[in-house]
């Protein structure tokens, strides 16, 4: 894996990502708190929505110095409401929007210690959430494209990386590539050393979703080494 730490849209583009996912989430969830959120069997409407308010709020404490980093953040209890959910993140926007990204704060990654890390981090978490609570009632619409790009790079570039770099997944010589059919170029990566390439195509959408186990990776699977697909950590 290279260090390059690529980013494909702008901090503005991935706080707005962040702020419009987070507002569609509230209303998929007050639609159905008691219901089973397809994509992660185990929680309940509420559940998700209890868990994002979480991240909100501890993601907000530690951009302004309120708490003390110590890891990820809680797992709070799911008696959440949308109310409390819109305020904390009109709280996070409003920290977002106004937090430099080169400012020092601490993340759990080999990321740099800087606030950019959460302001794209923020964008993606929101967007698979945002996607999570439409199954509640419904087939999801797709996670914009150009945002589903940037989550890809970031997959990649930091949770694959920090994985790597702790032990947490074995090193490979194996190469994937990522084709998205949606006019975009591909994605190619190495684990962390370049091999044989096992190479998957879909929607940007699906690609990134696939990486987080939204969408079956071997679904998306072309050739290659089926079973690195079948096998894809949960990172």
């Amino acid at each position: 894996m290279g260090r390059c730490r690529m980013r494909t849209l702008s901090y503005e583009r991935l706080v707005a990502g962040a702020t419009e996912a987070g507002a569609e989430i509230g209303g998929l969830v007050e639609a159905a708190p008691a219901g089973t959120v397809r994509s992660c069997p185990d929680w309940s409407g509420s559940d998700l929505l209890a868990h994002v308010t979480g991240f909100a709020l501890w993601v907000t404490e530690l951009l302004t110095g309120t708490t003390e980093p110590t890891g990820p953040p809680p797992a709070p209890e799911p008696t959440g409401t949308r109310r409390e959910w819109e305020g904390a993140l009109a709280r996070l926007g409003t920290v977002l929007r106004g937090t430099d990204p080169e400012r020092p704060a601490w993340n759990w990654s080999t990321h740099p210690n800087t606030a950019s890390f959460w302001l794209r981090r923020c964008a993606h978490e929101l967007a698979v959430h945002r996607w999570d609570a439409a199954t509640l009632t419904g087939e999801p619409a797709p996670v914009p494209a150009e945002q589903a790009r940037d989550g890809i790079e970031e997959y990649f570039d930091v949770f694959v990386t920090t994985a790597l770099d702790t032990g947490s997944v074995a090193p490979a010589e194996e190469t994937i590539i990522l084709e998205p059919w949606d006019g975009r170029d591909a994605i190619t990566r190495d684990l962390p050393h370049p091999g044989p390439v096992t190479r998957l195509r879909g929607s940007t959408s699906d690609l990134f979703l696939g990486l987080w186990h939204r969408v079956p990776p071997v679904r998306l699977f072309v050739d290659g080494d089926r079973a690195l697909v079948e096998n894809w950590p949960h990172v």
